[in-house]
């Protein structure tokens, strides 16, 4: 198997595959996705210490050097996200206006929502879907630490593409497929190497690529992407796609210091976008696309709600003057735009704002975790670095205040919150995330 793979990759890259052979026997290079929606580039660079440098493919990721990332106070703010360099393209080569309605057709672990999401900046609609329940559950925790909110679903493309056909400004397919692209990091890869393989996943990214067309709308952009090297996963599929479809168009790129696409028959494959070892990456494969139809389909939007302990909770905590508020499963869900209707495979809509249990409302630790929310709450209280361990230990905390509910922050990042009953703030920060 160890030979196929290196026999198709010397025909892909003739005289540099010595260097990408010796290359693939190094450690990966690791890197961290600064999460600006939270803090600014300089402030985050004040709470690591850690040693980091900046990459020229993408100015919000950094080389660093640390055993144990997940163990940092950065990433424990959800200041930063461990993604490979590569993988962080294909979110900036579509690049969504501010505003739009984007979807991540296979979202999990959420890299590429984190990275929409930050280029969105709290504006517009992201559905985030992942077809696998466990995965799109780890999706959801991963944008919740970094207090990002998307509409997360979990649904095949199939359904997706019902649900919201016609709908969508932008579409980020990042396909399943047979990750070559991620040897140096997973040798095991290998194991399962096979042509029948990759032409089973070559097949299904066809019909994933149809699905995705049948999200956009009259106008709309797709990135399809991949995070490996066969052709037949990539420029093989993307010459199919544009010759089944003959309103989507090939777009090109001004993305540097990389290599370009595959020569395959009459593709234009300049204007794709190839990452590798070579490129001082991991590997990645990236096609930009625009989208001519006839028409679009309205879009229609879920109901909202109204409870007078959920709107006076609101009121009483935050200077909202416009929020759309949604119940899903018993829990109340807050938004600032209104989101597209949907009739199954909803895991949250939103910001979970909390739930009502005789006739008392309880609070949810991912309201006070979004950055969106950050500048309207009106009880907020700063911790010190004593204070802020004590908090994340699950201990409780002493100040002279007035009784409710409080944001906790640390430098002004939200942490999650407190109630303060007679100048004790018991803590509420969920006891499985505690130190």
């Amino acid at each position: 198997m160890d030979t196929l793979f290196y026999d198709r990759l010397k025909t892909y890259l003739g005289s540099e595959f010595e260097t990408f052979k010796e290359l693939l026997k190094k450690e990966p290079i690791k890197t961290i996705f600064f999460n600006t929606n939270k803090a600014s580039e300089e402030k985050i660079k004040t709470l690591i210490d850690f040693k980091i440098e900046k990459s020229a493919l993408n100015n919000m990721v950094y080389y660093y050097e640390h055993d144990n990332i997940g163990k940092t106070m950065a990433y424990d703010l959800g200041l930063i996200y461990p993604q490979e360099l590569s993988a962080t393209m294909p979110a900036k080569v579509l690049s969504p206006k501010k505003g739009s309605l984007v979807i991540d057709m296979c979202a999990a672990p959420g890299g590429k929502s984190i990275d929409l999401l930050n280029i969105l900046a709290d504006t517009g609609t992201l559905i985030s879907n992942e077809h696998d329940f466990k995965r799109a559950k780890v999706l959801l925790s991963n944008l919740e630490r970094l207090g990002l909110s998307a509409m997360i679903t979990s649904l095949s493309c199939d359904d997706l593409a019902k649900e919201f056909k016609d709908q969508a400004d932008y579409v980020l397919l990042d396909a399943p497929c047979s990750g070559e692209g991620m040897i140096r990091k997973d040798p095991s890869i290998l194991k399962n190497y096979s042509l029948n393989n990759i032409n089973k996943l070559s097949k299904l990214q066809s019909e994933l690529l149809d699905k995705a067309l049948d999200l956009l709308k009259d106008g709309g952009y797709l990135v399809y992407s991949t995070c490996t090297y066969a052709i037949e996963e990539n420029e093989m599929n993307v010459l199919e796609f544009l010759k089944r479809h003959e309103g989507v168009t090939l777009l090109d790129t001004t993305i540097d210091h990389c290599h370009r696409g595959l020569k395959y028959k009459d593709l234009e494959s300049a204007k794709l976008l190839r990452f590798s070892p070579l490129d001082h990456t991991e590997g990645q494969f990236v096609a930009l696309m625009k989208v001519k139809k006839d028409g679009d389909k309205k879009i229609s939007y879920m109901k909202e709600t109204r409870h007078k302990l959920v709107e006076n909770f609101v009121y009483e905590n935050l200077g909202l003057n416009k929020y759309y508020l949604y119940l899903y499963h018993d829990y109340y869900y807050l938004s600032l735009s209104p989101l597209p209707s949907i009739s199954k495979g909803l895991l949250r809509p939103g910001i979970e704002v909390g739930t009502i249990k005789k006739g008392i409302f309880y609070p949810s630790h991912s309201l006070y975790r979004a950055n969106s929310l950050r500048p309207y709450f009106k009880k907020v209280i700063d911790l010190s670095l004593d204070e802020y361990l004590k908090y994340r230990q699950g201990l409780s905390l002493f100040k002279d205040v007035s009784d409710g509910f409080y944001l906790l922050t640390y430098q002004d990042l939200s942490l999650g919150f407190s109630k303060a009953s007679k100048g004790e703030l018991k803590n509420k920060y969920p006891k499985g995330l505690r130190f």
